[in-house]
């Protein structure tokens, strides 16, 4: 977020800043922190072994969200440790403590950007496989093969780091020799903060404009689509197949509902991240009442900025496993290993995984090559993987 009305801090109270206790509600925001990257790295970790342990589940939507997992797992290994120790220093800066250093600083804004771009770009792929899967279900399995499907992905994460790298040029003045940074650390007059900034309006507005708002858009127009098309094509594939194309649109319909209700979470995590960095780029007397009362303005970065967009990183393992039945069951089984089925979907999902596991064992021990059905073993006829 842009920051004005500050002054560079003296070499001589950087360390005193750094060095002061921890205040208390400052040690509740960092163990809050913590929790949510434990619970980061834990539900996302879980998410990328079940989609690798059961081969059920190796299918190109679980590829696309194993792409999301990562960008999550990410924020939790690259983010929050840094967001972390601002914390413990009571919200202050405490790395690139000499006045031309801003390594870290610039790390941090580029790394950010990657992550987010990821992760809504990652979201923009799956509703687009939700689409295909749902508006043309008996050519679906040809157009998003494997092949289309890994490109789809490294297009994302080359897409995302590109914005990063990009946000390390200095798109307002694009004066090399400018001796006014536009990647700082500085010091609030307001709240008397020592922070680490980027002061670029130019690309703030173009990357979220294109990064992030119109790839949003994508992904609602999209959704509104499929949710138009889903009932007209379940009665469609009904008529040809009336058991078949009946279990095919409801398991398509209910791969839908849980990616919309991850998507759903991101914009509620981070819209009003993305409104507020905005209005502070071009409408800085907007925030002038904010501003004027310090508890307020840090209340609002901390819940809006700085909380809501990392929660979302551990929430989407929290969906998968409340609205996706085979998710559900994976970790089940993963967690409570030696449980009893409990269900008819349970044993399936069982005897599935044993059908798979014997089928490999038999074609590695024949010594003949895996035949192209292999990809086929799910009990679903998911050609995808």
């Amino acid at each position: 977020m842009a920051v004005s009305n500050s002054t560079a801090m003296p070499p001589t109270d950087i360390d005193g800043v750094c060095q002061q206790a921890t205040k208390p509600e400052f040690i509740v925001y960092s163990v809050f922190l913590v929790l949510i990257m434990l619970a980061t790295l834990f539900g996302n970790v879980l998410v990328i072994t079940a989609v690798y342990h059961f081969h059920r589940l190796r299918r190109m939507t679980n590829f696309f969200i194993i792409s999301l997992a990562v960008s999550d797992l990410l924020v939790a290994l690259g983010h929050l440790p840094l967001r972390i120790d601002q914390s413990v220093h009571n919200n202050n800066w405490c790395f690139d403590k000499t006045p031309n250093d801003v390594t870290t600083c610039a790390y941090w804004i580029a790394m950010d950007t990657v992550f987010s771009c990821a992760s809504i770009c990652n979201l923009v792929v799956i509703s687009i496989d939700r689409f295909l899967a749902i508006t043309k279900p008996f050519e679906y399995q040809n157009r998003m093969t494997k092949r289309v499907g890994f490109s789809l992905i490294a297009f994302v994460w080359v897409y995302a780091l590109l914005w990063g790298v990009l946000s390390l040029v200095d798109w307002t003045r694009g004066d090399p020799n400018a001796t006014d940074r536009h990647i700082f650390v500085i010091v609030k007059n307001q709240t008397n903060e020592r922070a680490c900034g980027k002061n670029d309006k130019v690309y703030y507005t173009t990357a979220m404009a294109v990064a992030l708002f119109l790839p949003l858009l994508i992904v609602i127009a999209t959704y509104a689509c499929v949710f138009r098309v889903a009932f007209t094509q379940a009665k469609a594939v009904a008529l040809l197949d009336p058991t078949k194309g009946k279990r095919h649109i409801l398991r398509e319909l209910k791969a839908t509902k849980t990616i919309a209700v991850v998507i759903g979470v991101f914009m509620v995590c981070w819209l009003p991240s993305f409104i507020l960095i905005v209005l502070s780029l071009w409408c800085q007397d907007c925030f002038k009442p904010f501003l004027d009362d310090k508890n307020l303005s840090l209340s609002i970065r901390i819940i809006f900025v700085f909380i809501l967009p990392v929660i979302n990183s551990s929430l989407n393992p929290v969906i998968y496993t409340v609205f996706n039945q085979e998710f559900r069951m994976a970790f089940s089984r993963m967690l409570c290993r030696g449980r009893t089925p409990r269900s008819a979907a349970d044993v399936e999902f069982s005897v599935t995984e044993q059908t798979a596991s014997a089928t490999r064992v038999k074609v590695q021990t024949t010594g003949k090559s895996r035949p192209k059905a292999w990809f086929n073993m799910n009990g679903r006829g998911d050609a995808s993987g």
